[in-house]
């Protein structure tokens, strides 16, 4: 993001600061999040660069704001306008095989891009898999990644156990997919599986309660 658009750099770098150190959160953290290096967020924070646009969504999301509450000036509104609408979601799909596992096929309108986004119906975390230019037809996309599924699970449960820490909240979302992992193992996913704790599974049909399994 440039001098155009006309961002308080400085001002943004001590909120980012102070967001992060009343969060309790290290720039190594932050970084890992969003995707660059340790020196970008320094540069962020001592105001001598300015995040770019998805960098910007990135961090409004780890903190759980609004990209105006995270920006808090008036140069939020070029950015608005900027952004309005960029992002869509195109088709969210189950995983076959898989207990409340979801991929969700995105369109980027400003970046012209496609993405993929994965996430587990118990975990707090959505995980960007790939971004890639619409160089292909949307369809061509969506099957590529489809046949990929099993890699792309392990890849977001992998990715997931490697940033839940040791609170209570975490673990108990480590145990849950833990706990979906072994009744997938023993063959208990399908289409409209849902987990019901304490090793429960609750099938559905059209929506409606339909058999409940245990194992």
């Amino acid at each position: 993001m440039n001098n155009k658009y006309k961002f308080d750099c400085v001002s943004f770098g001590k909120r980012l600061s102070e967001l992060r150190k009343f969060h309790d959160k290290t720039q190594e953290q932050i970084a890992e999040y969003v995707g660059v290096s340790t020196k970008a967020v320094q540069n962020w924070e001592h105001g001598s660069k300015m995040p770019g646009i998805d960098n910007i969504v990135s961090l409004a999301e780890y903190f759980d704001m609004s990209i105006g509450e995270i920006l808090e000036d008036e140069a939020y509104r070029i950015f608005e306008k900027k952004s309005h609408n960029r992002k869509r979601s195109i088709e969210i799909i189950s995983v076959d095989d898989k207990i409340e596992f979801f991929m969700e096929f995105c369109e980027d309108r400003y970046m012209d891009r496609y993405e993929l986004w994965v996430w587990d119906e118990a975990a707090k975390y959505k995980y960007l898999y790939v971004s890639v230019e619409k160089l292909i037809p949307y369809a061509d996309f969506k099957n590529s990644l489809i046949e990929q599924s099993d890699i792309i699970v392990d890849t977001y449960r992998n990715w997931l156990f490697s940033v839940l820490t040791n609170t209570k909240e975490d673990l108990s979302i480590k145990k849950v997919i833990e706990d979906k992992i072994r009744g997938e193992k023993m063959g208990m996913a399908s289409k409209g599986a849902v987990w019901g704790g304490f090793g429960h599974i609750i099938y559905f049909d059209d929506d409606e309660y339909d058999d409940e399994c245990e194992y």
